[in-house]
């Protein structure tokens, strides 16, 4: 060693074994700098390869090496490149001529050439003595390593991977042992796989320390991937000049591969009984995995070439044991995935599935590894399994869950942390999932203890180290350490397991609880609304009837006096009106909650019906001096419905309108159609109503606080709703707030035909007044429109007047149906805007058809985009001709006609 700095055994974790400033005998080093190409540092041996007599800052670098060919590599593009790359490189080198000391070396030879502190550094090997023995195992470097690579196709687990990965490679260098040594997430390392020869000491599955390879030394096996101890009784080579002689940097070795040895790990490999190692760094995405340890009781050389060969193994059996590794969490993970998927999906089905987890205790703690979990909310906690009590529960929450964050926390030694006064009920592990700290929701888990056993390689290894020190070990036979008071640790996919039962359950059974809250919640009030409205009955019906009675009697008092009978006649046919208009109601809403409602449905016009029943309210309307204007456009636009309910709208709506609008106040009905739909409104300048009311108003037995609708039974607006829905349409309410007025908006789709008489029974499918005819004998049409009623009344027009109709929802089945028969249809009659294939989609995929007999259908458009442009736009994407809704029925029979 010469004069280098001597290193005790109590530092390792400190030492600079990068800087250690030697070199084993079987490497000769040259340091060279590669602008002058003079020698700066050689190591002590190298006078036994090169006879001529090399002076470091004085012997250029050419005395001993030459440039092959004027286009090869200099000295200073070598160093370029080794510092661009930040690693060493092979090069064949040729020597000079009669600078070599030996005869039985070849004019070339290979070597490595790597930068330390600017220098280009050029190792050669091997040593003379072994030089014979070195090139009978000399390895080509295009050596096909493809018969080192052991099949692991049907290897079951990781530990047959490593056992069959440790067998080819013994076999390639022959030593007694191979090892696959594996790291955990703290460097603590286990034997996975082993090949040994008979007598040689097997490691396999003991652990071992992480301070067995101290953080530089992983830091270097990351940088330099291949180690060579040749022979641990051999004492190192010097440097030259030594660190003292010269006021030089110390040579960076991190990329040699002849570097010698920490005298600890010396002193450890000693103690382990080995003459020689080998080591392979088997790194994955950046992180040392892992090694391949070799052991072997004679001192045995591995030649650089080879080395080298087993540094690109390296890289492939790391690949090999990290995908089995992966393969094998990957199956396990899709297991329990699968599982979690089937709990979360059976829990879905519960009514409340909160309270059903202790229904599927069993299998939610097996997927999770768990023996209890509890999900905590801010209105209580539902538990299932073995858990500590709420109070514990609690007070673990408010220990460990960090405030407004996200954050999970992870506990596997919960005793540790917690005061024994506290009863964990046998608890030691815990995982505090945070759904929303916000909030206040949680799932945490729990785990018992879990007693385990480990193998140590050596009783000393079984201790914790103790800050930096480090002396190396006499035993490294196994040691069982058993380790109580905590629970298995959570894995990453245990973690993964709780985020997806988290992900996937909690979020649908809150909502669904809270809805169930909110049910319950309207349950009651509606309960309460039924008690009031029963009262309201009651008080509504006895009124009317209190008049009827008094007035009845007191006409009888005097049956001569005239006007007294006139006025009690009077007064006893309103209250009977207006016990018949409650009446009336309650028979509305019983129909439509038993569904027995039923509709006439007649081809009507709207701004027909609201003039009608306008002229019905013009003396109450007066008699608030309330000005009452009516504009309907498009009057003579036509609707499918029933003319009574139609007129039942209306009128509660005026009605409505009438009552809540003060003295003086102003009512406007508008009207018009909008595309397929004719729209009208009731505005007022009266109450108004707020968005509370708003949000109720359609509601059975709802009545506005205040003066809304503190008379009646609080059912004409929802009736109306439904009577609206029931023909198709809709109705809504805005306001900006009391005093500001209300509009009620009311949709209603228009007719397909303008027939003027015709009726349809919707429930019973009945035809009256239908003028039979056989204009459209023979004609044989496909009819797609996506109205219901509309689909019902063109099929039955049509086929009263001879056609042959087959009738589908949508533009996706009418492209089916011409598909399937194409020589079924001789007319297609579609509508424009519908569901999932419109019109125009329909008519672009007929055209485009191959089939001639499809491409050529004709084809009518039937639809209630009027305007020029969708006409325009129809017959450009391929339609024969075009008909507005809603369309005069001989109008349609006429085009129709022009198929036959």
């Amino acid at each position: 060693m010469g004069t280098r700095e001597q290193t005790t055994l109590q530092n390792c974790d400190d030492e600079a074994i990068h800087l250690i400033e030697s070199v084993q005998s079987f490497g000769y080093v040259i340091a060279v700098n590669p602008n002058d190409k003079k020698i700066q540092v050689v190591s002590e041996n190298i006078s036994q390869l090169f006879k001529v007599d090399i002076v470091p800052g004085e012997t250029l670098i050419t005395e001993l090496i030459d440039i092959p060919s004027p286009d090869a590599h200099t000295f200073l593009t070598i160093h370029q490149s080794v510092v661009s790359s930040k690693t060493r490189r092979a090069y064949q080198w040729k020597f000079a001529e009669n600078a070599l000391h030996l005869e039985d070396w070849e004019k070339e030879g290979s070597g490595v050439a790597f930068d330390s502190n600017g220098l280009l550094v050029i190792e050669l090997e091997p040593t003379p003595q072994l030089s014979y023995e070195a090139a009978k195992q000399w390895v080509p470097m295009d050596v096909d390593i493809r018969p080192l690579l052991p099949d692991v196709e049907h290897c079951e687990s990781i530990n047959d991977v490593a056992d069959a990965i440790a067998s080819v490679f013994q076999s390639y260098i022959g030593f007694d042992s191979v090892m696959v040594y594996k790291f955990d997430k703290a460097y603590c390392g286990e034997v996975i796989g082993e090949a040994t020869h008979v007598d040689a000491r097997s490691f396999k599955g003991l652990k071992f320390p992480a301070s067995d390879i101290p953080k530089q030394a992983r830091e270097l096996y990351l940088r330099n991937r291949v180690r060579c101890v040749y022979d641990v009784e051999e004492s190192p080579i010097g440097l030259v000049p030594s660190l003292i002689d010269d006021d030089r940097p110390p040579l960076d070795l991190s990329m040699s591969m002849v570097r010698s040895v920490s005298p600890i790990h010396i002193q450890y490999l000693k103690n382990m009984g080995i003459r020689s190692s080998f080591s392979v760094s088997l790194v994955f995405e950046g992180r040392l995995w892992g090694l391949l340890a070799c052991h072997n009781n004679t001192p045995r050389y591995i030649d650089q070439k080879k080395r080298l060969v087993c540094e690109s193994l390296g890289h492939l059996y790391a690949w090999q044991l990290h995908t089995k590794a992966l393969h094998e969490k990957k199956e396990q993970f899709q297991i329990r995935q699968r599982m979690l998927n089937n709990i979360v999906h059976q829990l879905t089905t519960y009514s409340n599935p909160l309270e059903a987890i202790t229904q599927k205790e069993k299998q939610l703690l097996e997927v999770t590894e768990s023996c209890g979990m509890a999900v905590v909310t801010p209105t209580g906690n539902y538990a299932t399994g073995k858990t500590p009590s709420d109070s514990t529960l609690a007070f673990l929450l408010e220990k460990f869950a960090i405030a407004n964050s996200e954050q999970s926390i992870a506990i596997n030694r919960l005793g540790d942390e917690v005061s024994e006064t506290r009863d964990l009920n046998g608890i030691r592990g815990m995982y505090i999932s945070c759904v929303s700290s916000k909030l206040g929701y949680y799932t945490v888990w729990f785990r018992e203890q879990k007693d385990k056993t480990i193998r140590w390689a050596g009783k000393e290894a079984a201790r914790k180290d103790v800050g930096k020190s480090l002396t190396p070990r006499n035993s490294f036979d196994m040691y069982l350490q058993s380790v109580a008071d905590e629970s298995l640790e959570w894995t990453e996919d245990d973690k993964l397991i709780i985020e997806g039962f988290d992900h996937l359950f909690i979020p649908y059974a809150l909502s669904l609880k809270a809805s169930l809250d909110k049910q319950i919640s309207k349950l009651e009030e509606l309960d309460k609304a039924k008690d009031q409205f029963l009262a309201s009955i009651s008080h509504e019906l006895r009124s009317p009837l209190n008049s009827i009675v008094g007035w009845t009697d007191l006409a009888l008092m005097d049956v001569n006096n005239i006007d007294r009978m006139t006025d009690a006649l009077g007064v006893i046919k309103r209250a009977a009106s207006t016990q018949a208009a409650l009446i009336n109601d309650i028979l509305d809403l019983s129909r439509i909650i038993s569904g027995t409602m039923k509709l006439s449905t007649h081809s009507l016009k709207v701004a027909n019906a609201i003039s009608e029943v306008a002229k019905s309210f013009e003396a109450g309307f007066a008699s608030k001096n309330i000005q009452l204007s009516i504009a309907c456009d498009d009057e003579h636009t036509q609707i499918l419905g029933d003319s009574l309910r139609i007129k039942q709208v209306i009128n509660n709506l005026l009605s409505n309108a009438l009552k809540f609008t003060a003295k003086g106040g102003t009512v406007h009905v508008l009207g018009k159609r909008e595309h397929s739909n004719y729209l009208f409104r009731v505005k007022d300048n009266g109450k108004g109503m707020t968005r509370e009311q708003l949000s109720h108003v359609f509601e059975r037995f709802y009545q506005g606080k205040n003066e809304h609708n503190r008379h009646g039974l609080g059912l004409g607006l929802s009736i109306v709703k439904s009577l609206v829905e029931m023909h198709g349409g809709e109705i809504y309410a805005e306001s900006d707030g009391p005093n500001t007025g209300t509009t009620f908006f009311v949709s209603l789709p228009i007719a397909p035909l303008n027939l003027h008489e015709d009726i349809i029974e919707t429930k019973n499918a009945e035809i009256s007044d239908l003028t039979a005819s056989r204009r459209l004998e023979g004609l044989r049409i496909l009819v797609a429109e996506d109205e219901q009623d509309a689909r019902d009344f063109i099929k039955l027009f049509l086929e009263s007047n001879g056609a042959r109709v087959n009738v589908v929802k949508n533009g996706l089945l009418a492209w089916k149906e011409v598909n399937d028969m194409p020589e079924a249809f001789d007319l297609l009659l579609s509508d424009i805007g519908m569901p999932e294939l419109d019109g125009l989609g329909l008519i672009t995929k007929i055209r485009a058809s191959e089939i001639k007999q499809i491409a050529s259908l004709d084809a009518v458009a039937l639809t209630a985009y009027a305007y020029t442009s969708d006409r325009v736009k129809a017959l450009k994407a391929g339609f024969s001709n075009y008909v507005s809704k809603p369309v005069d029925g001989e109008e349609l029979l006429t085009i129709l006609e022009m198929y036959k």
